[in-house]
């Protein structure tokens, strides 16, 4: 469990499956979450897809639910997913979903992505993260360009949806930088 002021990243339980398929079958929540508008997932795909996380078989990803201290009510998951190309953990992605649309823009975004990035390179040690979204998700390249990540590269009609291809921009943050930032 990762512990912020107003939050809490703690691991995904049964009881969080309801929540992930209204998460997963709203259309804006799940295009600035992934980049595509996949919001027609049932309960049993999401039930399949969970299962593997409470048994802790995808060595490759932690997924975390986002909890509020205050009412202890879950709005949203965030992950660390390792690349495993070199069969070592040296760099991963960072992703997160605020959910409940009434917690946007209340700078939940950026206290997840503080706790991931501390866990990411102050207890695995990880060399580099990555962030990738979409070029028109300007609140998420501004959260993470706010907390020290470069942008990398520009993929251009990477993903499509809404009848239109769009570019997808890939930011990244070495530990070194992450180490020299100034601290808020």
């Amino acid at each position: 469990m990762l512990t912020g002021k107003r939050i809490i990243l703690r691991a995904p339980e049964r009881e969080d499956l309801k929540l992930f398929h209204k998460w997963q079958n709203d259309e804006e929540v799940m295009t600035l979450a992934r980049s595509m508008p996949d919001h027609v997932k049932s309960m049993v795909s999401i039930e399949a897809e969970m299962e593997k996380d409470l048994k802790g078989e995808d060595p490759e990803v932690r997924r975390y639910m986002i909890q509020e201290k205050s009412s202890g009510k879950a709005m949203g998951w965030s992950s660390i997913r390792f690349h495993t190309w070199a069969r070592r953990y040296h760099n991963a992605d960072l992703g997160l979903c605020i959910g409940e649309k009434d917690k946007w823009g209340k700078g939940y975004g950026t206290e997840v992505t503080k706790l991931l990035l501390e866990e990411a390179f102050e207890q695995l040690n990880l060399h580099k993260v990555g962030w990738w979204t979409f070029a028109e998700n300007k609140a998420s390249i501004a959260l993470a360009k706010k907390l020290g990540f470069k942008e990398e590269g520009r993929l251009q009609d990477q993903v499509f949806f809404n009848n239109q291809f769009h570019d997808s921009v890939v930011l990244g943050l070495l530990k070194s930088q992450y180490d020299k930032r100034p601290r808020r």
